[in-house]
């Protein structure tokens, strides 16, 4: 392998690491997308979220939503998330040298590395007359913190990601002789990550390395941008009120990660000197969706809803980061710009929920919800990755390496809910939801050449969260 080869592998596996730990939702859904949008639609798995309009808060799934509404409504709620993705497996480092490669393994376990957050939420409907309505949506739609302990034997491969994000979405309906109405909404997002992935404590290759490496920072990187797309609903109600129907689509974002970048492996191509605050780009394709709700009440005491969102995770196909301040692709000493990071080639599917509502009278509502979400991530083996190893360390036929990473365990999940409403008066009410998801162990096997051929062979030993939300609702 030459040195050519070593440090474009380097900057790649480095970028990959930590820029493919952004997105990572944890065990909330599938790929890296948050389905917390309320508490009542927690307690019914989310079915149906964008047709029932129990509040304000169907303007996050459906801009037609504020129609619904015959004064202003206000609601306002989080939900806390305590997930718990553990992992294990074999680390092997290689170390090529004029007589041959070296390895050596260890074995460690990485228990409870996504950490639990608050995921916030506020709607606003304001109805102007009987045919126009305005909403405001205002919700998280990605967002995680994972953190692995500084002595995980591929911290280099997956190590501390923090991401924030906020969906702002003023919207407008019209509503046509109070049974269908149309909604568009302009979605705003704002996204700040802070980025760090770095060389393992007490490195094991230390010893036999001229320089040793523990701790070092392959990239320590910080940066923001916001983006904006649209939404499209349409809702129908039968006369009596008892059935809603939604249909939403919500069009794809590509916001740009505008990030300044340390390294204390890593040079500029330029001038030879460590990366210090210099800039990068990185385009993330987030994918478009559209959702489907039915709702249906029987009698007095019992509902039924139903929903089905698709999400258009294809276009999610590969990362790659532009640093605006080096030679362009074919111009430096190695040609990176832009750097193809990694074929993350997701594929899109479907999210299934079914809820259940029983009203034991007019101040209460209870709920219960099972739901079915498919993962984003591809079963079997990269290929290309399967060849690089191959190239790499020699090893004839090479070694196998997952499309799952670390860093986005995804696998198919499973929710189980449970939830309630309770009102004061015409113009108040509270919620609440508990739910908890899981989803099946799966295998990881990942491979880097930074700064050192290393090669993952484990996976997820456990895959679950359990989430907690309270929203408080107010009409005048």
């Amino acid at each position: 392998m030459t040195i050519k080869t070593l440090r474009k592998a380097a900057l790649a596996a480095a970028i990959c690491s930590v820029s493919s730990g952004i997105f990572s939702s944890g065990a909330m859904a599938a790929g890296f997308l948050l389905q917390e949008s309320s508490s009542s639609g927690l307690g019914r798995a989310f079915a149906a979220e964008n047709a029932i309009g129990d509040n304000a808060a169907i303007l996050a799934r459906n801009p037609a939503g504020s129609a619904l509404f015959n004064e202003i409504a206000f609601s306002v709620g989080v939900t806390y998330v305590n997930p718990e993705i553990d992992a294990a497996g074999t680390t092997t480092y290689f170390l090529p040298t004029p007589l041959g490669v070296l390895s050596e393994s260890v074995y460690a376990e990485a228990n409870d590395y996504a950490s639990s957050a608050w995921v916030p939420n506020a709607y606003l409907a304001v109805p102007f007359d009987d045919c126009w309505s305005f909403g405001l949506a205002v919700n998280t739609d990605y967002g995680l913190e994972t953190d692995f302990d500084s002595n995980w034997p591929v911290t280099h491969i997956a190590d501390q990601t923090e991401l924030l994000s906020v969906n702002i979405a003023p919207s407008v309906a019209f509503d046509y002789n109070n049974q269908f109405s149309i909604g568009v909404s302009v979605n705003f997002l704002y996204a700040d990550a802070t980025l760090k992935s770095k060389v393992p404590n007490d490195f094991i290759l230390d010893p036999y390395l001229p320089t040793p490496l523990s701790d070092a920072y392959l990239l320590n990187a910080d940066g923001d941008d916001w983006d904006y797309g649209w939404s499209i609903g349409a809702l129908w109600r039968s006369v009596d009120g008892r059935t809603h129907i939604g249909l939403s689509y919500q069009s794809e974002l590509d916001p740009e990660i505008d990030a300044d970048v340390d390294s204390d492996l890593l040079r500029s191509l330029t001038t030879g000197a460590l990366l210090h605050n210099e800039p990068a780009n990185l385009t993330l394709d987030l994918p478009d969706m559209a959702e489907l709700g039915i709702y249906h009440r029987f009698d007095d005491h019992w509902g039924i809803a139903f929903g089905a969102a698709w999400t258009d995770w294809d276009d999610f196909q590969r990362l790659e980061a532009f640093f605006p301040d080096q030679p362009a692709n074919g111009v430096g000493p190695i040609d990176y710009n832009p750097l193809h990071i990694k074929e993350e080639n997701f594929k899109s599917g479907w999210r299934y929920s079914l809820g259940l509502e029983y009203y034991p009278c007019e101040e209460v509502t209870w709920r219960m919800g099972y739901a079915y979400d498919e993962g984003a991530a591809r079963d079997g083996l990269n290929q290309d990755a399967v060849l690089e190893t191959e190239q790499v360390l020699g090893i004839p036929g090479g070694l196998p390496v997952t499309w799952r990473t670390l860093s986005i365990p995804d696998a198919d999940r499973q929710w189980v809910t449970f939830g309630g409403t309770f009102k004061f008066n015409n113009q108040l009410s509270i919620d609440a939801g508990l739910a908890y998801l899981w989803g099946d162990d799966e295998p990881i096997q990942e491979f880097t050449a930074s700064p050192l051929p290393t090669y993952f062979d484990g996976g997820t030993t456990n895959l679950e969260a359990w989430l907690v939300g309270a929203s408080l609702n107010y009409s005048f």
